[in-house]
Parts: C-alpha cells; structure tokens; sequence
C-alpha cells in the first residue's frame, strides 16, 4: 500500500470519527474532565452539544491530517481526487435507530457502481473522484454485521465535485 493511500485511509477515518462524535474536538485533561463545547461556527445562533466522544482527536490534530493528506494531492487543479466523502446525517441516524444492534460502523472502501458499469471492475482508481466510495455497515458486539431490510449505506457524496458551498464545512480543515 502506498502513502497516498495509507493518508487517504488516515484522512477518511479521522473524517469519519469527527462526524460521528459530533464534537467540537477540544482536548481532554488527564482525567478526561467534562468541558463545554467549542462552536463550529462564528453563527450567533449555532448550538453546540455536549462532547461525549471519548475517540475524537483534537481540532488542529484532525487539521494537520487532513492539510498532509491535502498537500499529497499537489494541488488537484482539476478536482480530481477525493478530498472527503460526505454521509447524510439522516439516514445515518435512520439505520442506526432501525438497528438497535449495532454497537459499531465499519467504513467499507468500494468502487461505485458507475465506475464498476463503465468497465472499470477491479481496477485501481486511487482516490478519484466519482470512483471510490465507502460503504458503511454495522455491526453489533459480537462481531456479525446487522444488515437492515433495505441493505447497507452507500449514498456518499464525493467532495470536492459535490462540497458544500456555505458554512464552516465549505472548508476543506476544521475551524479553530
């Protein structure tokens, strides 16, 4: 496995992590002391849960990972590969509270379908834009997977080809 994809694989857990914690990424004292929320945004009326997320990696750690797996990609003029993949937050809660079960997601590197139907099955595409997704599938603490009645989620958005274009999270690192 190359360096591109050991940081493409850091930078998609991380990713993956921060979503999922819902955090504001502030650092834990030796006795993992509660502490209030950092916003996310500069919005007066933004609210901000308390953290609960005992895996969350500090705001300039997720930073500094996410800007060298960035500077890899030598600038992608053309956005040509992947800077994140984006998860509907709905339908991640959907499942979730469909599957009681699941005691942890596993994030599933795949190809999407167009790439696979346009004769491109089992070809390496690196972390192009259009052609690697994440396919996500609990399961619970006994290690089977929980699969719903409708299946497993896929449905991510690629970014930078489908990136928000307001707010904190049009910016490629997390503010501080």
């Amino acid at each position: 496995m190359n360096a591109t994809n050991k940081m493409t694989i850091a930078a998609l857990i991380a990713a993956a992590s921060l979503t999922a914690c819902q955090s504001g990424g502030e650092n834990k004292d030796a006795a993992n002391k509660q502490t209030e929320p950092m916003a996310l945004s500069s919005s007066a009326d933004s609210t901000t849960l308390p953290d609960t997320c005992l895996t969350c990696v500090p705001v300039d750690t997720a930073n500094k990972m996410i800007t060298s797996y960035i500077n890899s990609l030598n600038g992608n003029s053309g956005n040509e590969y992947l800077y994140s993949l984006i998860v509907d937050a709905d339908e991640m809660r959907e499942y979730l509270n469909a599957n009681p079960g699941v005691k942890n997601v596993k994030l599933m590197f795949a190809h999407t379908l167009e790439y696979i139907n346009s004769g491109h099955s089992g070809q390496n595409c690196n972390t192009k834009a259009g052609k690697l997704t994440v396919i996500l599938a609990g399961y619970d603490a006994t290690g089977n997977y929980v699969i719903g009645p409708n299946g497993v989620m896929d449905h991510c958005r690629p970014c930078p080809t489908d990136c928000p274009s307001t707010g904190t999270a049009s910016n490629n690192t997390l503010p501080q």
